[in-house]
């Protein structure tokens, strides 16, 4: 009797640290999806209409990149008129990464000014210089 005892004990061990290994696992889940979390920004590809406007900027990224969600994030925000190719999903976008000798995303071009990667202050920079000559 009493062997049946500590194997019931042992059964409700062995599943009450199941439940908790899971709870664990959900909330690690839970977590690194909150960590991960950035609001929906509108793409703005660039297409004839947008390019015949003369954005400012144009950028090159991909869709999944952090840096280019966070150049998108800044355009938006300070009101800088841009345009996107995805370099994976455009096939000018793919050249002209490549023209540029693109090694980082995003590159961002700034009439003959190129920033590899986001910088908000050389993004500054140039935004301000392109515009005095212009």
């Amino acid at each position: 009797m009493q062997d049946n005892k500590h194997q019931n004990q042992g059964n409700n061990n062995s599943k009450r640290r199941r439940r908790n290994g899971l709870i664990v696992i959900l909330i690690v889940i839970a977590g690194l999806i909150l960590l991960n979390y950035r609001p929906a920004i509108d793409r703005i590809h660039c297409n004839e209409d947008i390019l015949n406007s003369k954005p400012e900027v144009i950028m090159l990224g991909t869709w999944w990149c952090r840096y280019c969600y966070q150049a998108r994030r800044y355009f938006t925000d300070n009101d800088i008129s841009y345009c996107e190719y995805d370099i994976e999903r455009s096939t000018e976008g793919e050249k002209l990464f490549n023209d540029v000798n693109g090694q980082v995303i995003p590159v961002i071009l700034i009439d003959q000014y190129i920033i590899s990667g986001f910088d908000e202050t050389r993004l500054d920079q140039l935004l301000n210089k392109a515009r005095e000559e212009s």
